[in-house]
């Protein structure tokens, strides 16, 4: 089957990749289908590693992705085999960063001496403290990446850091939505600028995702990261949607004292935001009824990404001394709601 749009409004067509680009997409979740999906619809062959009822339907029908004014039906190669995928010139990680450990032995077939790995990952990276002076370098975040397990796994310099800015839904197998516009950041861990770096860049924008590269990508890191803070452990408690949060006169106020510890943390760790917190708010609450991935992570009874975007910040702040009362509650709180609701999912199972 080929790539095709079910256009609602006319668009013009998309311009095609390079085809000597091999790319792969391990994580066939809302990011990973919609990555997957912009991608072959530009004409990319995409190399999809993907499982269960999701792999099923998107070996029978393709990805289809809802955007803004159409609908993509793209098809990609997708299999549970990374070795029937083969060695890749760019891998992007689209799995919740709890299991990259005890993935990334699995896409060891997809990954060669060349490869350049892309984990889109929300919350503070493993690769942190990677490739840069500091006085934490070579550190590993605990919260992350216990015993630094995937900086023995994955060589620094075949990494490239990336800030995702996509809001997307799996609406069901095979099958996601996204409707907001999407924005990548990719930057290199030492902050050069590579050949690598610019041709994936324009690869990837050629493709219809926006892409641009960043020359400190920790700054634009930092933003993602106090976003996610801002919103993510909040959504669960409340069951608040983006729009909600940014906006209900009872949990903006709440919001704001998240944001402005946040922004003291990124600043101890010479972050250079381009953040306005008003302008912030107002762009959050734009984006409507939009749930977050964890809530709806929650609500579907999955793992959360708390150690990711909650824990590791509180981490982080420990080893700078910079105090987060209403950040370390907040956290407490949505590590509390996630447990007793897996108990009670637990026990009704049991009781069926």
């Amino acid at each position: 089957m080929n790539a095709s749009v079910q256009a609602r409004d006319e668009s013009p067509p998309a311009p095609t990749l390079h085809p000597s680009l091999r790319i792969g997409i391990a994580g066939a979740g809302a990011i990973g289908c919609t990555l997957a999906a912009t991608l072959a619809h530009a004409g990319q062959a995409v190399h999809l590693l993907a499982r269960g009822a999701n792999l099923q339907a998107i070996q029978r029908n393709g990805i289809q992705l809802t955007r803004a004014q159409d609908i993509i039906q793209a098809s990609v190669a997708a299999s549970a085999s990374a070795h029937e995928l083969g060695v890749q010139d760019v891998l992007f990680l689209c799995t919740k960063a709890q299991d990259l450990a005890g993935l990334l032995p699995a896409l060891a077939p997809m990954i060669g001496p060349q490869t350049c790995v892309v984990p889109l990952v929300n919350g503070v990276p493993w690769w942190y403290f990677q490739g840069i002076p500091d006085h934490f370098s070579g550190r590993a975040i605990e919260a992350v990446d216990p015993g630094g397990a995937l900086l023995s796994a994955l060589p620094s310099e075949q990494i490239l850091g990336a800030v995702v800015f996509i809001t997307a839904e799996r609406l069901g197998p095979g099958a996601v939505e996204s409707r907001n516009p999407m924005l990548l950041v990719l930057g290199e861990l030492d902050h050069t600028e590579t050949p690598r770096l610019q041709r994936i860049a324009a690869a990837l924008t050629a493709a219809g995702l926006p892409t641009r590269s960043s020359p400190r990508i920790r700054d634009p890191l930092w933003t993602k990261i106090i976003a996610n803070l801002a919103s993510n452990p909040l959504s669960v408690i409340s069951g608040a949607t983006l729009q909600a949060l940014f906006s209900d006169p009872r949990l903006l106020p709440v919001v704001r004292k998240i944001l402005v510890e946040a922004m003291a943390l990124s600043a101890a760790y010479g972050a250079r935001l381009e953040f306005d917190p008003e302008t912030f708010i107002a762009q959050a609450a734009a984006m409507g009824p939009t749930r977050t991935s964890m809530l709806q992570d929650s609500l579907q009874g999955h793992p959360l990404e708390l150690a990711a975007i909650g824990d590791s910040l509180l981490e982080l702040a420990r080893l700078r001394q910079i105090p987060m009362p209403i950040t370390q509650d907040i956290i407490a709180l949505t590590h509390f709601r996630d447990e007793a609701t897996r108990a009670a999912n637990a026990l009704n199972g049991d009781k069926k």
